[in-house]
C-alpha cells in the first residue's frame, strides 16, 4: 500500500494564504496533483526535523532559489518557515551536506523559531512542547495548533501521549494524528490508538483523522480501537483528502 502514501504533509488554505504543514517525501509530487505551485504556498510549519517529515524542505526552498538564480523574472513573493530551533542553521547544513550551498548567502526566505504565538492576520499558531524519542534520542518535537475566528484545527506532529499534545488539541474541530501504534502497541515515539482515544475524549475534540500509519497496522481496525476510548467522529486518513471546517 506504499504507493498510495507519501510522506507527512498537510495544505491549510485560509484567507487566500496556503500554508504547508511539514514537508515529508513525496509532496512535491502530491502539490502537483492538486495543481498547487510551491512557489504559491505562503508558510511552512515543521512539527519536527525527522526526515518522513521534512525529507523535501530543501527541495521545496529550491523552487524559490533557482527562480532568483536563472531568471530575470524575480518572484513577488517567498516564503516564511517556521520550526524548532535552529531551522534555518537545518537548511544550511542539508545544503553542505548535498555539496549545493545555494543558501549560505541568500535570505530571501526568512525563518522563525518558535517562540510563543504567531500573529497571521486573522490565524493564531501555537506551538505546543511534545515528546518524541527515537533510538534513545529525544527529539525537539512540537503540535500545531491553528486557531481562526472560532475555529480549531491541530496537527499532533509525533507524540506519545504528554501534557503538551493534551493541550494543543482542547476543545479542536479537527484533530489529525499521529497513529503508528495499535492499542497496547505503543512507546517513547508515537500515542497508540487508545492514547489518541483518551485524549480526544478528554480534550473535548469534534473530529479525529488518523494518519502516519506504519505498515504493520495496514490490517487494524485503528478507527474502531480509537473509538473505544473516543465518542466523537473518526475518519482513517488518506493522501489527497479534502477536509473543511
Amino acid at each position: 500500500m506504499r504507493e498510495k502514501r507519501s510522506g507527512a504533509a498537510y495544505l491549510l488554505e485560509v484567507d487566500g494564504k496556503k500554508i504547508l504543514i511539514d514537508c515529508g517525501p513525496g509532496t512535491l509530487n502530491r502539490l502537483s496533483q492538486i495543481k498547487v505551485d510551491p512557489r504559491e504556498i505562503d508558510y511552512v510549519f515543521l512539527s519536527h526535523f525527522h526526515a518522513d517529515h521534512s525529507g523535501e524542505l530543501l527541495a521545496f526552498q529550491m523552487n524559490f532559489r533557482l527562480n532568483d538564480f536563472f531568471f530575470d523574472k524575480k518572484l513577488e513573493k517567498f516564503p516564511v518557515i517556521y520550526g524548532p530551533r535552529g531551522i534555518q542553521d537545518f537548511t544550511k547544513k542539508l545544503g553542505e551536506i548535498y555539496q549545493l550551498q545555494a543558501f549560505k548567502d541568500w535570505s530571501e526566505i526568512k525563518y522563525e523559531n518558535y517562540d510563543g504565538e504567531i500573529v497571521l492576520g486573522n490565524l493564531v499558531v501555537k506551538a505546543f512542547d511534545v515528546k518524541h524519542s527515537v533510538f534513545g534520542n529525544t527529539v525537539d518535537a512540537h503540535a500545531l495548533r491553528f486557531e481562526h475566528e472560532g475555529k480549531v484545527f491541530v496537527f499532533s506532529g509525533d507524540s506519545v501521549k504528554c501534557e503538551g499534545i493534551e493541550k494543543a488539541c482542547q476543545e479542536a474541530d479537527l484533530f489529525i494524528c499521529d497513529t503508528s501504534s495499535a492499542k497496547g502497541k505503543g512507546g517513547p515515539a508515537h500515542m497508540d490508538t487508545h492514547d489518541i482515544g483518551e485524549i480526544a475524549e478528554k480534550s473535548k475534540v469534534k473530529k479525529v483523522v488518523l494518519s502516519h500509519f506504519y505498515p504493520n497496522t495496514e490490517d487494524v481496525d485503528l478507527v474502531g480501537e480509537v473509538k473505544e476510548k473516543f465518542s466523537g467522529e473518526v475518519i482513517r486518513g488518506g493522501d489527497l483528502m479534502e477536509l473543511n471546517l
